[in-house]
């Protein structure tokens, strides 16, 4: 076999997962920016009680319909790329799995960089640590990933059920009852503590400050038991999203129309009234303690997350095939150039919300109202669309992109295109 030193090229991509990608790009941002403007912890108390009128509507618009369906968007995506990339790599080199597991450990560096120095809401580490656990799928056929990947996204949910009763079941003595809602009810009172003082670093702190409590929120994130329940899921997730790709779903808009309908329209059956439940009864809801309720509610969440991610993406596959039906340029093409370089837009976005926002810089941290905040987050999403295209029709890769190719491949890669 030859040494791979370049990855795929622009006619090599697929051009239905690159529009995809760009609308989970959009998605991403409408969660994120509220989380801009607000200690992460604080996602574990739902919607700011205070918020009222438009405010309060794009939040629970957003709590609803997007939160969560995007993070799922993007792994599926991952998982796909899994394949995507493993496949090729099998044909070309010795070694492929340690080629993914070096494009893994590249990505867990901008990770890391991104979560400590610019913003804490990383996804990328948590996706470069999990990922590590698809080489153990590398040659599992379609029909045992999606097996798997359903294994792993209910596990966190039995585990919150028998968590739930199990404090259910001891809170039945009044003494240990009293003991557990005291132990509770301190633990949040620590929490929104924290909440406070965290908001007041990122309004006036300074740039170290706020580096030292990103490592503080970090430690809560990755030690306090989220990545019990929340690694499983994303493992699963991209498990789902590699039986997808070795089974071509998504692969090309001009193929499995049926399956598309079928997911569109299961997607929107399920995934609606199950995230109008969730985001009417969850929104205020307090997961510091282990209930049945809250199982519940994790149980409809996932189940929400899922099916109308499925949808979203279904019915993008759908329009764009109609489109290329008839040999015509739909306007989700144009997002195609902004998910090629998702990584640098990615990373866009937090520069600049944190940029605007935290005392370091300009100070605008908790002064901008949800909606309007969510305003600016739409125009900086449609900037980078045609800024996207600008750059793809000037460059092979996204700035941050290229340097994860070149670090990956250990071979500087070909950048600005010719002319």
């Amino acid at each position: 076999m030859t040494t791979l030193t370049h990855p795929v090229r622009g006619n090599e991509r697929v051009q239905t997962l690159d529009i995809i990608r760009g609308f989970a790009l959009f998605g991403i941002l409408m969660m994120n920016i509220e989380y801009f403007q607000k200690p992460l912890m604080a996602m574990m108390l739902g919607i700011d009680t205070s918020l009222s009128g438009l405010d309060f509507g794009v939040a629970l618009f957003v709590f609803t319909f997007i939160q969560g369906k995007f993070y799922t968007m993007f792994s599926l995506l991952f998982g796909m790329g899994f394949v995507i990339f493993l496949d090729r790599a099998m044909q070309k080199v010795e070694h492929p799995k340690r080629l993914f597991f070096r494009r893994l450990f590249v990505l867990s560096l901008f990770g890391a960089a991104h979560l400590f120095f610019i913003w804490g809401g990383d996804i990328l580490l948590s996706y470069a640590i999990c990922g590590v656990f698809l080489l153990l799928f590398a040659k599992t056929k379609s029909s045992r990933l999606w097996k798997w990947g359903v294994f792993f996204i209910v596990l966190p949910m039995l585990m919150a059920w028998l968590g739930a009763f199990g404090i259910q079941a001891a809170m039945s003595d009044p003494a240990q009852a009293a003991e557990m809602a005291a132990e509770f009810e301190a633990n949040e009172a620590s929490m929104r503590a924290d909440i406070v003082k965290g908001a007041a670093i990122y309004a006036t702190g300074t740039y170290w400050e706020i580096v030292q409590w990103r490592a503080h929120e970090a430690s809560f994130i990755y030690l306090g038991g989220g990545l019990i329940f929340f690694l499983p899921t994303l493992l699963g997730t991209f498990l789902i999203g590699a039986s997808f790709a070795r089974a071509g779903i998504f692969a090309s808009a001009s193929e499995h129309f049926s399956a598309y309908r079928r997911m569109a329209i299961l997607g929107l059956v399920i995934g609606i009234p199950t995230a109008v439940y969730f985001g009417l009864f969850a929104r205020n809801m307090n997961m510091m303690m282990p209930t049945v309720f809250g199982a519940q509610m994790m149980t409809i969440q996932t189940i929400a997350n899922l099916a109308l991610c499925l949808a979203y993406m279904s019915i993008i596959a759908l329009v764009v095939r109609r489109a290329e039906g008839r040999n015509q340029k739909h306007w989700l093409h144009n997002l195609a150039p902004a998910g090629r370089m998702a990584l640098t837009n990615y990373l866009t976005h937090s520069i600049v919300f944190t940029t605007v926002f935290y005392g370091y810089a300009f100070g605008m941290y908790g002064e901008i109202g949800r909606a309007a905040a969510t305003g600016f987050a739409i125009l900086l999403y449609l900037a980078q669309i045609p800024f996207s295209r600008w750059w793809i029709e000037r460059f092979h890769f996204g700035p941050a992109e290229w340097l994860w190719r070149t670090l990956t491949y250990g071979k500087r890669q070909p950048f600005k295109r010719s002319a």
